[in-house]
């Protein structure tokens, strides 16, 4: 108050940061400004490492697959080379339809305790309307001279070892079983067949 009694308007003064303030406050804002950009680069690279590191089988389309085999043994409509060669008609889901082929490598027979069965290996090509599918088998079976009137048994593992057109780049596993009456081979097929997801 002053003396005559009137109030006594002290003016507003605006003031800045002296020097020192100034370039502390502007050093704290790059700072902070760092520490965001640096946050922000370690997410997207994890984000992208999460990307890279997705597990195959979300980057495959697998199926299930259950198909019926028949084979017959011949000696005509064999590849160049081949004096005789199984051949077959497959009838299965997911796009295993079509002809078969088979011609064993090699056999060798089983201990003395099962002296009728024999293994044996060779490649074993699926050709269908998708595409072919060539896969290593690998089995075991009983001659047909087998009295049985079903014939010896067959049991075989298939693995992929190649593919054309829709089974391009194809994974995956078939067994095979049944019964081989005098080179007449009927089995059932079933297995998993997993093909890579293509962009559209």
């Amino acid at each position: 108050m002053s003396a005559c009694g009137h109030a006594v308007v002290q003016p507003f003064v605006f003031s800045s940061p002296v020097a020192g303030e100034a370039a502390a406050i502007t050093e704290e804002n790059t700072m902070l400004r760092a520490d965001f950009f640096i946050a922000t680069t370690v997410a997207a690279g994890l984000l992208a490492a999460g990307a890279g590191s997705e597990p195959a089988a979300e980057r495959s389309s697998c199926k299930s697959i259950h198909a019926d085999l028949v084979e017959t043994l011949s000696t005509t409509g064999c590849k160049p080379g081949h004096a005789s060669c199984f051949l077959g008609e497959v009838d299965g889901n997911h796009g295993l339809r079509g002809t078969t082929y088979f011609k064993g490598e090699a056999s060798a027979l089983f201990p003395a305790g099962a002296p009728t069965f024999r293994s044996y290996v060779g490649d074993f090509e699926y050709t269908t309307a998708r595409g072919t599918l060539t896969m290593r088998e690998m089995g075991l079976s009983e001659p047909s001279l087998n009295p049985t009137p079903d014939g010896g048994p067959v049991n075989a593992f298939q693995r992929i070892v190649g593919g054309t057109d829709d089974f391009e780049g194809a994974t995956g596993h078939l067994f095979v079983s049944g019964f081989n009456a005098s080179g007449h081979v009927v089995t059932t097929v079933h297995g998993e067949i997993c093909t890579p997801r293509r962009e559209h």
